[in-house]
């Protein structure tokens, strides 16, 4: 794991593009994929950049979910990602680090570093997960089922889906490490 100065020091470096960028959130014409929601387990998406709008440096994803939702512990081979909480409270755990806050409360994920994230709120919440390189856009686009509103959440057999998209997982080089913080329903 990292020491504390270089987090705080990577810490402060994303704090003013963010700043910058979050007007531009609002809307994005270039992407068309931007509005565009995707139920995936334990959450719904939609990509705000992808590598197309950033030249391939980092993939932006806004992801939204439930109380006691969220992703089981994974690590990625290919990129770091780091977490941005918009709304809500948020656990997210990165190697043996564990930080829980709502909006503003950020924490940055080396690749190859098993991390989850969990909404431990009680109410709706949102997290920003940037990755970097670009590329895990690609993963989540075609798996991913599209819905029509972010309320509609799809009838999902979820053995078969995790059966169905293992492949595509081993490929973009995200490994599962161990469980969800809550187990599903």
């Amino acid at each position: 794991m990292f020491a504390r100065r270089q987090f705080l020091k990577r810490s402060a470096l994303v704090l003013p593009v963010w700043q910058s960028i979050l007007p531009a959130f609002e809307e994005n014409e270039a992407n068309p994929e931007n509005g565009q929601w995707f139920w995936y387990p334990g959450h719904i998406l939609t990509m705000k950049a992808t590598g197309k709008e950033t030249g391939k440096t980092c993939t932006w994803m806004l992801n939204e979910n439930s109380p006691h939702e969220g992703v089981p512990f994974h690590k990625h081979l290919f990129e770091d990602e780091s977490f941005y909480v918009v709304e809500g409270t948020y656990e997210i755990t990165v190697g043996d680090h564990t930080v829980q806050g709502g909006p503003g409360t950020y924490i940055y994920g080396p690749r190859n570093i098993p991390h989850r994230w969990t909404n431990v709120g009680t109410g709706r919440g949102g997290i920003l997960n940037v990755f970097a390189p670009s590329g895990i856009e690609g993963y989540f686009l075609s798996v991913a089922i599209r819905i029509a509103n972010r309320d509609e959440r799809p009838k999902v057999d979820l053995a078969e889906f995790q059966s169905r998209t293992a492949a595509a997982r081993q490929k973009f080089g995200i490994i599962r490490t161990g469980p969800l913080k809550y187990p599903a329903p």
